[in-house]
């Protein structure tokens, strides 16, 4: 394996005719508009590279805590919530870690710990985290966290979702804080509902204004009255829920932001209540029918919490997973799957139809629950893996379905080994921490008596790509990214894998705004990145195994 991290020179784009209609199957074509052509193989927009790793034969990983520096940091955490992106721009990913600090002081006093920690933000590098001890030292109930250039000014903010309640150590709101310097700082009144009881996030540009607008899920147990907080610049917020035609009692837990109809506009999926709402073009949605998403219920503490949206079949479509915090796994004995749902085009109103393939793509039943789930190809070779926080490997590793390709159109997946142990992770945030090509993953563990375990990819691997925006054309957020065989860019059946950019996924999680491709045995693609507004970059003949930046690399 081979490693290397660059800093290169400045490409400058031109505006060109777009080379190809980008067809998304059944959708009106995405990024048709004029395209920011780079006419070369993109080797100046390379940040770094690794050819790919040779390891295990099947999903496995390394525990890597100890030695990531993450144990000490993490101690005296009821931990509920993580995000990755890089604050300080030194191409490594950092970290935060969100917990709930308002039990009991006995409960954290485990493992070495004093007491509850607050939450913490780990600065990555090219070895290990350590701790920013400026950061601030809050003590509350946080369950989601996203980080995003919420001010439009190159760098990443963070947004601090929280549960809150009146007690000692739980009453902190959700907040915004902003990075200057790559130090964070918390936004004083940035305009948020103080009675906001907030759960995931997402991240869209509802009104196309170039600035992030915020949707916060609020949980059935809290009153079920999620926000759309609309950005009105300066990091200050309004509350757009009535404006924007969504309801006031949308109920929820994971959100799922992306492109649904294929009309470059985001639409938003709220797990809990599953509910559907479809962008109109003028800043406002339309609730679409949900009735396919309806799940069976056992007992009175069982929830849909984390949705992961992807194609998984390469027919240009988005598909949706849907995780489970099912106590009745647990209490009752039953054996409950995370559920996927094949995107199937649109209907007569232009809203997007799906089907449950749960069954017949052979993802069995769980013991436990499995609140966060994301599509990751983690051993690169062209399909997306399903990730559950259930356990498998007798509760030491995350349940990982394997994607072994399609059978007459559907996906099917290899279940995991070992399974059966009641012990589930509140999230699992995946990313290339060490920059090798292999996806890794954080478990994030809500008992201090246990840690949070970073999870090193030692999976035998394919090429791979992945694809970020710099801050310049709008950080990526919202965009499409489209991977194609080489000569055959916009090509339907040479599609390769289709992602759209999202900074939130699965639950109470927030990733790099960064699409991911393994690519197996392919060693050169055509990439078109369909930017939000009508613009597309064409990229062709791109070696793989490179990280690579529109429009500029990393500088």
């Amino acid at each position: 394996m081979t490693r290397s991290f660059r800093s290169v020179a400045v490409v400058v784009a031109s505006l060109v005719s777009c080379t190809g209609s980008p067809l998304d199957a059944d959708g009106p074509p995405r990024g048709s508009g004029p395209s920011i052509s780079e006419p070369s193989n993109g080797q100046g927009l390379v940040c770094w590279e690794a050819s790919p790793a040779e390891g295990s034969d099947t999903i496995s990983f390394a525990d890597a805590t100890t030695a990531s520096g993450l144990v000490q940091p993490l101690l005296g955490m009821h931990g509920h919530a993580a995000a990755w992106g890089d604050l300080d721009g030194n191409g490594w990913l950092d970290l935060f870690v969100g917990t709930f600090a308002d039990r009991p002081l006995e409960e954290y006093q485990t493992r070495g710990a004093d007491g509850p920690s607050p939450d913490r933000l780990l600065l990555g590098g090219p070895d290990a985290f350590h701790l920013d001890e400026d950061f601030p030292q809050e003590f509350g109930r946080t369950s989601g966290a996203a980080f995003a250039d919420l001010d439009a000014d190159g760098d990443l903010d963070l947004v601090v979702s929280r549960n809150t309640r009146p007690i000692e150590r739980g009453d902190r709101p959700t907040e915004i804080l902003e990075n200057e310097g790559g130090s964070l700082s918390v936004v004083p009144d940035p305009g948020i509902p103080s009675d906001l009881v907030g759960r995931s996030i997402g991240v869209l540009d509802v009104d196309e204004d170039g600035l992030l607008d915020l949707f916060v899920a609020e949980d059935r147990w809290s009153g079920g009255s999620s926000v759309l907080l609309h950005n009105a610049g300066g990091l200050r917020f309004t509350d757009a829920t009535g404006d924007s035609g969504l309801p006031e009692d949308i109920a929820g837990f994971g959100v799922g932001v992306s492109d649904l109809t294929g009309d470059g506009r985001s639409d938003l999926f709220v797990a809990g209540s599953n509910r559907l709402f479809v962008a109109d073009g003028d800043g406002t949605f339309h609730e679409a029918d949900s009735t396919v998403f309806a799940w069976t219920v056992y007992g009175g503490e069982d929830d849909v919490t984390g949705v992961a949206i992807a194609d998984v079949n390469r027919d240009g479509l988005p598909d949706i997973l849907l995780g489970q915090h099912y106590n009745s796994t647990v209490d009752l004995g039953q054996r409950v799957p995370v559920r996927l749902y094949l995107h199937e085009g649109t209907n007569d109103e232009g809203d997007p139809t799906f089907r449950d393939v749960t069954e017949e793509s052979g993802l069995i039943g769980l013991p436990t629950k499995a609140p966060h789930v994301e599509f990751v190809d983690f051993d690169n070779d062209g399909w997306p893996d399903i990730l559950t926080t259930a356990s498998a490997a007798d509760g030491t590793r995350p349940a990982i379905f394997h994607h072994l390709g399609l059978s007459g159109g559907i996906p099917t997946f290899a279940p995991p080994q070992g399974i059966g142990s009641p012990q589930y992770w509140v999230t699992g945030p995946t990313a290339d921490v060490d920059h090798d090509g292999r996806v890794d993953v954080l478990l994030v563990e809500f008992f201090p008596t246990l840690p949070s375990i970073l999870l090193r990819n030692e999976t035998s691997s394919g090429n791979w790509l992945a694809v970020a925006v710099d801050g310049e054309l709008g950080g990526g957020i919202g965009a499409r990214v489209s991977v194609y065989e080489p000569g055959r860019l916009g090509a339907p059946e040479a599609l390769l894998g289709m992602r759209d950019v999202m900074v939130s996924e699965g639950y109470s999680a927030g990733s790099a705004a960064e699409a991911h491709f393994g690519l197996g045995e392919q060693t050169v693609v055509d990439v078109r990145v369909a930017l939000p507004g009508g613009r597309a970059v064409d990229l062709k003949g791109v070696a793989a195994n490179r990280y690579v930046r529109i429009p500029s690399g990393c500088r």
